[in-house]
């Protein structure tokens, strides 16, 4: 038997542990683990949520085109990964873990390294993959370009045909969807969806995108109206869910400009978008090989400015107000109600309302990262924390 324990990879096109775990049709049992973790933080974005369960449910109607189905186990993922492989085990089974590298957060990556030392422990085998490019040796870091670019230009994973996937009885606390949208409503009956999730919503996006609304993103995605209104890509949210690969949007990009070879600035704007596909990922990479920027300031001299401490009486309300949007600024506040309202915010405004709570308050900036991660649909860590 092999897991396939979906993460921040809830797609089957070009998902390296698809096309591993389903070869000579083995059975598969693929999983996704509601985690109290993730959606029991405070102040927790309901569109986050909410986009994280509509890509799960759009999982599951995939993978039973398939012939399979999405088992949602719910509880801390370490204890279910161990439970399902001891239970497993128990039938005779020697099952094989496959997973793709997880590098947002520490819990993560703590998850992870007690999750393969169990399989260590116990002689079984696993597979890490890539969801994305990652540059996992350290020695090769200048190489990072060249290979990142390799990467984007090799073929793509296949999609199977079909999923093996047997029915399984399993003591280990499971939901169905139907449980899911009762059990956290809260998630669901939020009053506008602006962002839906999904990996077939994702292809739509793209294609809508690539079809006309490229043309100009490179100065568009400077003017916040024109933005919220589609100018760009709005492919952040699942690129950050792994809805869809980089490379697929690379390699589809591409195509687009092959198809426009005429047209320069077309050619410019699909350039341009290209380039931003690769600042996304330098984020990610540069995440894994520096962690501690998730928390530390870039240069130990701001220590004595910034750092995570509670704020005083004065500062906790300068603070409320900018998270509310209540500062008298208005193209702060207009920002800031939108990222509370839509759970997104214009690029330069994420930018903008940094530069004020820091500069212009004197808050930390360890303050309005939490804030933004618990809002942004599309919250990632690695470049979130280290553009703050």
């Amino acid at each position: 038997m092999h897991i396939l324990w979906f993460r921040r990879d809830l797609r089957l096109s070009d998902n390296e542990i698809i096309a591993h775990s389903t070869a000579d049709n083995a059975e598969i049992l693929p999983c996704f683990i509601i985690d109290p973790w993730f959606y029991g933080q405070a102040e927790v974005g309901k569109a986050r949520v909410k986009f994280l369960f509509e890509s799960l449910e759009d999982l599951d109607r995939n993978l039973k085109a398939r012939g399979s189905q999405l088992y949602l186990f719910e509880g801390n993922s370490t204890d279910v990964i161990q439970e399902l492989t001891r239970q497993l085990l128990e039938l005779g089974d020697r099952p094989k873990l496959f997973f793709n590298y997880d590098v947002q957060v520490q819990y993560g990556i703590e998850r992870d390294r007690q999750i393969i030392d169990f399989y260590r422990q116990h002689n079984l085998d696993y597979h890490q993959g890539l969801n994305n490019f990652l540059q996992t040796d350290s020695d090769r870091r200048d190489e990072w370009f060249n290979e990142y670019y390799t990467y984007l230009r090799q073929p793509q994973h296949p999609v199977p045909e079909s999923i093996n996937t047997p029915q399984l009885q399993l003591d280990i606390p499971q939901l169905t969807f139907s449980q899911l949208k009762q059990k956290y409503s809260q998630f669901w009956e939020t009053e506008n969806t602006y962002f839906s999730g999904g990996e077939t919503q994702t292809i739509a996006t793209l294609d809508s995108f690539l079809s006309s609304r490229y043309q100009g993103s490179h100065w568009k995605i400077s003017r916040p109206w024109l933005t919220q209104q589609g100018s760009t890509s709005h492919l952040s949210t699942h690129l950050t869910f792994g809805t869809i690969s980089v490379r697929q949007v690379y390699q589809s990009t591409k195509a687009k400009a092959a198809e426009l070879a005429s047209n320069p600035k077309a050619q410019f704007s699909l350039k341009a978008f290209r380039d931003r596909l690769r600042w996304h990922d330098s984020f990610t990479q540069r995440l894994y090989f520096y962690p501690e920027l998730v928390d530390t300031n870039r240069y130990p001299e701001f220590n004595d400015y910034y750092s995570s401490a509670e704020l005083d009486e004065e500062k906790q309300e300068l603070f409320t107000a900018w998270k509310e949007g209540q500062t008298g600024f208005p193209l702060v506040d207009a920002s800031m109600r939108q990222l509370k309202t839509m759970g997104w915010m214009n690029f330069r405004m994420r930018a903008m309302c940094a530069t004020f709570l820091c500069i212009n308050r004197g808050i930390s900036w360890h303050h309005g990262a939490e804030h933004y991660m618990k809002y942004l649909v599309d919250g990632d860590l690695a470049i979130d924390n280290w553009q703050w």
